[in-house]
């Protein structure tokens, strides 16, 4: 579904960021004052170019921006099992057959500096989802393959990004709600799964620290 923005009087198509733009948005954040990062945000949403951004009101950019910035986190409540990417399905990981493969990349990636991270999280998600074989089942684990895909899920949508993340959210709140017994037994016996869990929940609740902050709601009207 398409979204239009209106601003400054005339109609936008919204861009949902991709993980490339995600990672630079995160970097620009962590360097640019608000209203710089307000134009970048606004730029790479829409198209309109910086320098012409520069001439309107500062608060139709500011509003803009915050409802923008809404709009994203609105997008990204949803968990996708499943998606379609350049023509090819792809499917989340099974955590209950973890192979330690997966676990042992999984956990280095987690590992590293945060600023890596942040710029990276394509890595990540080319563990989490691979693609659907003809018979309906996930492709086996692969490293090569994985950095390849790694490198085609720089453009991927972010809102894909933000439902993994929100998963793992999910995920910890109904561990620590009462279960039954043999649940919470397999989950304390499935080391593995359970230590890249708490690392992947630390970066999901730092994502809209990030860059996806909750804000008021604006009169920019979004379509």
């Amino acid at each position: 579904m398409e979204h239009i923005i209106e601003f400054n009087g005339k109609d936008y198509k919204v861009n949902e960021p991709t993980l490339n733009a995600w990672a630079m948005l995160n970097l620009l954040k962590d360097i640019e004052q608000d209203e710089d990062f307000y134009l970048s945000l606004l730029s790479i949403s829409t198209g309109i170019e910086e320098n012409d951004l520069r001439k309107v009101n500062f608060q139709q950019i500011k509003d803009a921006a915050e409802y923008l910035s809404d709009y994203f986190v609105k997008i990204g409540e949803k968990f996708y099992p499943e998606f379609e990417f350049k023509g090819v399905n792809h499917k989340f990981m099974d955590l209950s057959n973890m192979s330690f493969g997966e676990f042992i990349d999984i956990d280095t990636f987690l590992q590293k500096d945060p600023s890596y991270t942040k710029s990276n999280m394509n890595e990540l998600m080319a563990i989490f989802y691979r693609p659907v074989m003809e018979n309906g089942q996930i492709e086996e684990y692969d490293i090569n393959k994985t950095k390849k895909r790694a490198e085609e899920f720089r453009d991927l949508p972010v809102k894909y990004l933000q439902g993994c993340m929100r998963f793992f959210l999910v995920l910890k709140e109904r561990l620590n709600a009462p279960t039954p017994f043999y649940l919470k037994m397999w989950w304390k016996m499935n080391k593995m799964t359970r230590n890249v869990q708490k690392r992947l929940v630390k970066i999901g609740v730092g994502m809209e620290r990030l860059f996806f902050w909750r804000t008021r709601t604006s009169k920019t009207l979004l379509k």
